[in-house]
């Protein structure tokens, strides 16, 4: 099925976004081998080299295009303006549904960025940190609601983009544990006035529903992770099981995931199909989707994790 592209976007296909870019053979991307790809995919998730030069490689460079024009508009404005001049970060949004890989997006562009612009650089960070602990959720009647929009502390995310635009030497994010599936108390991740600030989750392009300031309004560019709804079903669904799996490999009944393996594999693909149904199918179509034409840029997967084409805003 062939979805269709909002006339602000221009489509590319897999092959005539590669040409965009320098050859392959003229350019340094043995940093990126299958053992750093194995390393940074999202568990279940699928990435090959190839994507590293069809679609990374071209993406890298329109990032660093923009970068360049971003901090020469700001010395600009700076100087007309009669303000000091300071180090602002280039702050990227990546978005998009459970399960369709933005994590691995995420970590992917930030390896190539840090070749690029050096380790210290480029930093990443997930909205995961900003959901209110599962104590809270439970307190406010929301704990079947985590990850729509009310469960994030969003005056916490926004006040943290603030500080990081406005160029304060250290920020810090707070950490969240996916295999408690809970925000860490009072433990944070600290960064250092980074030139590239990489921001992944499911909520980044929303609108707040109690704030006049939009997360994305911090965002120098923006991208959305892609796919039928029908594919990250089944991706989600392929994950759980794996997750299953794994976790009895490990035999550790702290992991959030023991409780699943403790019932019969096919009371608990039934449960996950429900959640899928009533909780991520409703976030995504009500919430999360609506917000993709918000995005520059559009990475539009298909069967395996394939992203066929990309789409570029044009205006």
């Amino acid at each position: 099925m062939t979805t269709e592209v909002p006339i602000s976007y221009e489509r590319f296909t897999r092959d005539a976004w590669e040409q965009l870019t320098t050859p392959v053979s003229d350019r340094d991307l043995e940093q990126v081998t299958p053992r750093v790809l194995a390393n940074i995919k999202s568990f279940n998730d699928e990435i090959s080299m190839a994507d590293v030069t069809a679609v990374y490689a071209p993406l890298v460079d329109y990032i660093k295009l923009n970068v360049a024009q971003y901090a020469r508009k700001l010395s600009e404005q700076r100087l007309f303006l009669g303000q000091a001049q300071h180090a602002t970060p280039f702050v990227i949004g990546i978005a998009g549904s459970v399960a369709v890989g933005k994590s691995t997006t995420a970590r992917l562009l930030q390896y190539m960025l840090q070749a690029e612009f050096g380790d210290a650089a480029v930093a990443l960070t997930t909205t995961d940190g900003f959901l209110l602990s599962n104590a809270e959720l439970r307190a406010q009647g929301l704990f079947n609601r985590k990850g729509f929009p009310e469960s994030y502390d969003m005056r916490a995310l926004i006040d943290f983009l603030d500080d990081v635009k406005a160029g304060k030497p250290i920020v810090r994010s707070p950490k969240y544990s996916h295999e408690i599936s809970d925000v860490l108390a009072g433990e944070y991740d600290e960064f250092n006035r980074p030139e590239i600030f990489i921001v992944e989750g499911i909520n980044v392009l929303q609108a707040p529903s109690n704030s006049k300031v939009y997360v994305s309004d911090f965002f120098d560019l923006s991208i959305y992770v892609d796919a039928e709804t029908d594919l990250i079903e089944h991706w989600y669904l392929q994950r759980f099981n794996a997750l299953l799996d794994r976790t009895l490999a490990e035999q550790d009944p702290t992991n959030f995931f023991w409780s699943w393996t403790q019932i019969p594999r096919e009371k608990a693909e039934e449960i996950a199909r429900r959640v899928w149904r009533d909780v991520n199918l409703v976030n995504l179509n009500e919430y999360i989707l609506p917000t993709r034409e918000r995005a520059d840029i559009v990475l539009h997967k298909s069967v395996n994790h394939f992203i066929s084409e990309v789409w570029l805003r044009k205006f």
